[in-house]
């Protein structure tokens, strides 16, 4: 693991301006994994009406959020007794902490940094399984069920696409390591913040069944709302009645949550989206293959690379910052991978050939 600096969070373009001397405004952000398209014109204009009518700012929120929840449950397919709104998917992660009791929970790294951050503020202990590149990232199920045997773990933390490989797990095979995760008496507890990119493998229509499965989801990354912190929990409605009570009151903006639902009613801009991801995703896997980059197979909007052992990946980093104005994720941070791990978004042609010609100059022999 690198020992420079080396933000904790992909999108600190500001603190990355600060440290190397370089303006905010000439940096190209590809190191967070954010949808390029922004909120349509009519979503813009329709909260530009809301805001200057005044009442959306005068008045208190919606403190059930009544009408974001039905937004929801349409667009996921589930019930909308089965759904937590919150602010940000880690505030809704921390609530399911304390209303479940979790003492003790399996994390599998790498994985969001986060995680640990919350699970210690909820004094939730913490065990972890390490997943290995050399197999993709992904996991089997007797490995996971040994280590939560062997830690007694109450709760198994997850994402699904996996970050920062993008590796997506089918959800039968997750429903079948949830039911024998539930058997050992774990709940098991799915981060699918990237999952609108492959919706067909979510698993939020199954916590109607389970008491044991909490589904987390965001409404900031397809949705290209990061700066309005709203996501959701689907759950089965008997914990939903002990979740709801660890949120605090209006943690969601009136705002905020009416951008959300009008998202996602935009169902072109959805769809578009995902197309679009999908041919980009393809087009740059293999042309970053071509300059010689391994990339790692990736259902979400954004791409796992390694540079070459002999490369100095700090540098590199470093390098792409000052002399290209394009950040990348540098994944040195992460547990389990070192500095020749990068996550790069997935953005517009235009922008993804731009970030193609600073990377094969940075990786010319004589600027390693």
């Amino acid at each position: 693991m690198s020992s420079g600096f080396i933000p904790a969070h992909g999108g600190q373009l500001r603190e990355l301006a600060a440290k190397f001397g370089v303006p905010e405004t000439s940096l190209i952000d590809f190191s967070a994994s954010i949808n390029p398209m922004p909120p349509s014109d009519s979503v813009i204009e329709t909260l530009c009406e809301l805001v200057r009518a005044r009442k959306i700012l005068t008045n208190y929120p919606d403190s059930e959020y009544g009408e974001l929840k039905e937004a929801i449950a349409v667009y996921a397919g589930v019930d909308a007794n089965t759904i937590v709104v919150g602010n940000g998917v880690m505030s809704l992660l921390a609530a399911a902490l304390r209303a479940l009791l979790i003492g003790r929970c399996l994390i599998l790294v790498p994985g969001f940094g986060q995680y640990r951050q919350v699970l210690a503020a909820s004094g939730a202990g913490v065990s972890t399984l390490t997943l290995r590149a050399e197999e993709g990232f992904s996991f089997d199920h007797e490995s996971v069920l040994a280590c939560l045997k062997s830690t007694s773990a109450q709760a198994l933390l997850f994402a699904n696409p996996h970050s920062p490989s993008g590796h997506l797990m089918p959800a039968a095979e997750l429903m079948e390591l949830q039911r024998a995760a539930s058997d050992l008496g774990v709940t098991t507890i799915v981060d699918e913040a990237f999952i609108d990119y492959s919706p067909e493998e979510s698993l939020s229509q199954a916590v109607a069944k389970s008491r044991s499965l909490v589904v987390l989801r965001s409404l900031t990354k397809i949705f290209s709302m990061p700066g309005l912190r709203v996501g959701y929990a689907v759950v089965h409605p008997g914990v939903r009645a002990a979740l709801e009570p660890c949120i605090p009151a209006w943690s969601v903006t009136s705002i905020a949550a009416e951008a959300a639902r009008l998202a996602l009613s935009d169902q072109v801009t959805i769809t578009t989206a995902r197309v679009t991801n999908a041919v980009e995703s393809r087009w740059l896997t293999s042309q970053l293959l071509e300059l010689g980059i391994r990339v790692f197979p990736s259902a979400a909007n954004y791409l796992l690379l390694k540079i070459d052992e002999g490369s100095n990946g700090h540098e590199l980093w470093r390098r792409l910052i000052v002399e290209q104005r394009v950040v990348v994720r540098s994944c040195a941070n992460f547990e389990g991978l070192d500095e020749h791990y990068f996550r790069v978004g997935v953005r517009t042609r235009a922008e993804n050939q731009f970030m193609l010609t600073a990377l094969a100059q940075s990786l010319k022999p004589g600027n390693r």
